[in-house]
């Protein structure tokens, strides 16, 4: 990502956007108030890793390389094209992979480990042709109740 120059209504927007006020700001960026003041105003350069600090301290963005484009939005967090997942899906997530492990766990203890492959078979289609439906009218009908 190239970094751009950070205007000073960019860290103001961010600033009120995060509800908070010039000292409270200057407190979670360990700056004084006037600081703040100096960059929303165009006194002072801001720095890029202040703006980016407090994009991570509100949760409009995500810490570390490996995490970039990611974001935290309203209780959301957002991958770089846009998809959310939230706390529910996330734990459902967690859930089902800790129940792969116990499953894995077992059919090692009873010396029947599986892999993918024996456990899922795919069918090969390029074999066997898909079979084609009969139009409706051609499907015999039940009357009543017989079977």
């Amino acid at each position: 990502m190239s970094r751009r120059h950070i205007t000073a209504q960019d860290f103001a927007d961010l600033r009120k956007q995060s509800g908070l006020t010039r000292l409270q700001a200057a407190k979670e960026l360990d700056v004084t108030a006037r600081t703040i003041q100096n960059w929303e105003t165009g006194g002072a350069r801001i720095p890029w890793m202040a703006y980016r600090m407090l994009r991570v301290l509100r949760g409009f963005a995500v810490p570390g390389i490996e995490w970039e484009g990611w974001r935290i939005y309203n209780g959301k967090l957002y991958n770089p094209s846009g998809q959310w997942f939230d706390r529910v899906y996330l734990e459902q997530v967690a859930y089902a992979f800790a129940e792969a492990r116990l499953w894995r766990q077992m059919y090692a203890r009873a010396g029947r480990a599986k892999t993918a492959a024996t456990v899922v078979s795919f069918p090969d289609r390029r074999r066997r042709p898909i079979e084609k439906q009969k139009p409706l009218e051609a499907q015999p009908r039940r009357i009543g109740g017989t079977r």
